[in-house]
């Protein structure tokens, strides 16, 4: 997982650069766009924590 997220980090990485030599766009801004988006990910992870939690609860109560 570890493997993937961070290959998905680094492309994300590589096309926000080669947009910003063709737009020009700072670097400053580009570390901003990139910290927005790794906060987004780590959301996204800790929202679904708990509802994967009492899913695979009521999976397992189901089975019993």
């Amino acid at each position: 997982m570890f493997r993937t997220a961070s290959l998905g980090v680094m492309a994300t990485a590589a096309l926000i650069w080669g947009a910003v030599d063709i737009v020009g766009v700072s670097f400053d801004a580009i570390l901003g766009y990139l910290w927005q988006s790794l906060l987004g990910v780590l959301l996204l992870v800790l929202l679904s924590l708990p509802v994967g939690m009492v899913l695979g609860w009521i999976r397992r109560r189901r089975q019993d």
